[in-house]
């Protein structure tokens, strides 16, 4: 039988690139290599050019960010903060899924939720 006189708690470690920075490599490949894609072509280096001198998309981007900074960095412990956080973070990948298919990339979003799903997933 275990001396371990702790408390025993069900309460999983959020996974994110401090818990798990094995990620790091394959999002750094990924962002390398779709940044290629765009870059040597005309048409999506000027798609992204047109969103990020878009006016609306760019305050809508920020306060994007801003509430999910707000809403990742909550410290609560309890169900409803962890339901939130898990919901910005698939709303996170939306949005970087809908970038990826206004860039007319196909088979980008594939790869992002495979190394999202594969290192972050609890």
């Amino acid at each position: 039988m275990s001396q371990y006189k702790g408390k025993l708690t069900t309460k999983h470690v959020d996974q994110n690139i401090s818990t798990a920075p094995q990620v790091i490599v394959p999002l750094l490949a990924f962002i390398a290599s779709t940044g290629v894609i765009v870059f040597r072509s005309e048409e999506r280096k000027k798609l992204l050019i047109k969103l990020l001198t878009n006016k609306v998309f760019m305050f809508t981007l920020v306060i994007i960010i801003a509430f999910s900074t707000w809403q990742l960095n909550a410290h609560e412990d309890d169900e409803e903060t962890e339901r939130r956080k898990r919901a910005t973070r698939e709303a996170i990948l939306g949005l970087i899924i809908a970038v990826l298919a206004y860039l007319d990339l196909k088979a980008a979003p594939f790869f992002i939720i495979w190394i999202v799903s594969y290192y972050l997933d609890k």
